[in-house]
C-alpha cells in the first residue's frame, strides 16, 4: 500500500495543485484563504503570500506562462487574470485582466483550470452561495459554465449548465478530453487538439454508480491514461480506467475533503494531494487540513502544461 504522509499543514482550503517541472517545485492556491503558495519538497518549505489588490477574492488555480518567468495566469472570482510573483513572501501582483465570464451571473466564481496541451487554458465556474450552511446550500445548481481561452486572450464557450466545473485532463494523444461536474461526476469528450473544441459528450464515471460516497472534485491523468481523482466528502483517491471507467484502486485519505491532485517529484512519480477544512469559512484557521504526497504508486504522471498568452 502507498503511503500517505503530509507535506503541509497550514492550508485551510488547498486548490489547484501544479507540479513545476522546470523549477521541481509545486504551486497551489489555498481558496477560501485567497493565497497562492509554493511548496519544495527537497526543502520541505512551503512560501505562501496574498495578491496584493485582491486579498479577499477566491483564488482557484495558478499557472506558469510560457516564456514570462514570474508570471502566471489564474483565477480571481470572474476575471482570469496575470499574475506576477518572484515565489517569495513578497505579495503578489495582478498585471492585467486577461479575460472575463459570466459577468450577468455576479453569484458565480472560476473553479479549477488547466492550460491544454496547445497551451489554452481552458476553466470553469460554478453558482456560490457563500452564506450556505452546507454544501447543497452554498452550490446554485446549473449556473456554471465550461471555456476555452485562446492565447489572444478570446473565451469561448464549450459547455454551459455546469453545476461544479471542476477537474480537467488530456489522454496521451490529445484525443480525448475528460472534465469533472461534481454533481454528476466524470464526462469524456472527443477533443480536436487542433482548434481546441469539444464534442460528443459521454459520462464515464458516476461514484454513487460504484457505491462511492462524496463527489468527484480535482482530476489527473497518468501515463498509462489512467485517471486520479479527488472524491471530495469521500476521503478518497480513485484510480479509474480511463476507457471503460472502472475503479482500479482506492487510496484512503485522512480528510474528508479531498480536493485536488497533481503528479509531481523528480520522477513525475508522486502523488501531491490538497484537501480542506470541513467547515469552509474563510475565518477557520487550517484545522484538519493538508497537503499531502503519497509515493510508490508505480505510475508516472505527464510534464503539467503551461498556458500561452501574448
Amino acid at each position: 500500500m502507498a503511503p500517505v504522509t503530509e507535506a503541509v499543514l497550514t492550508i485551510s482550503f488547498g486548490e489547484g495543485p501544479y507540479w513545476d517541472d522546470d523549477e521541481k517545485v509545486l504551486y497551489y492556491t489555498n481558496f477560501l484563504e485567497s493565497s497562492i503558495n509554493k511548496y519544495n519538497p527537497e526543502t520541505r518549505e512551503n512560501i505562501k503570500t496574498e495578491i496584493d489588490q485582491f486579498p479577499n477574492t477566491y483564488t482557484s488555480f495558478l499557472i506558469p506562462i510560457e516564456g514570462k518567468k514570474h508570471r502566471f495566469v489564474g483565477a480571481l472570482k470572474r476575471d482570469i487574470v496575470e499574475i506576477e510573483w518572484k515565489g517569495d513572501k513578497e505579495k503578489a501582483v495582478v498585471v492585467r485582466t486577461i479575460a472575463k465570464v459570466d459577468q450577468n451571473k455576479p453569484e458565480n466564481v472560476i473553479n479549477d483550470g488547466k492550460a491544454d496541451p496547445r497551451g489554452r487554458l481552458f476553466t470553469g465556474t460554478f453558482g456560490f452561495n457563500p452564506s450556505g450552511k452546507n454544501l447543497n446550500e452554498m452550490i446554485l445548481p446549473e449556473r456554471g459554465s465550461l471555456y476555452r481561452m485562446d492565447a489572444n486572450g478570446e473565451i469561448h464557450q464549450l459547455d454551459e449548465n455546469i453545476t461544479i466545473s471542476n477537474g480537467l485532463a488530456w489522454d496521451r494523444n490529445g484525443k480525448t478530453f475528460y472534465y469533472v461536474d461534481s454533481v454528476d461526476g466524470i464526462r469524456k469528450y472527443d477533443y480536436d487538439i487542433e482548434t481546441g473544441n469539444i464534442s460528443n459528450c459521454q459520462k464515464l464515471f458516476v461514484p454513487k454508480d460504484h457505491g462511492i460516497k462524496g463527489i468527484c472534485d480535482g482530476l489527473t491523468i497518468d501515463t498509462d491514461d489512467n485517471l486520479w481523482v479527488a472524491i471530495y466528502e469521500g476521503s478518497l483517491v480513485l484510480k479509474i480506467d480511463g476507457k471503460t471507467g472502472a475503479i482500479l484502486q482506492k487510496i484512503a485519505i485522512p480528510n474528508k475533503g479531498v480536493t485536488s491532485l497533481a503528479f509531481g517529484g523528480q520522477n513525475l512519480d508522486i502523488l501531491y494531494v490538497t484537501t480542506g477544512n470541513d467547515r469552509q469559512k474563510k475565518i477557520e484557521i487550517e484545522k484538519g487540513a493538508a497537503l499531502y504526497e503519497i509515493k510508490g504508486l508505480g505510475v508516472r504522471g505527464f510534464p503539467a502544461f503551461k498556458a500561452k498568452i501574448n
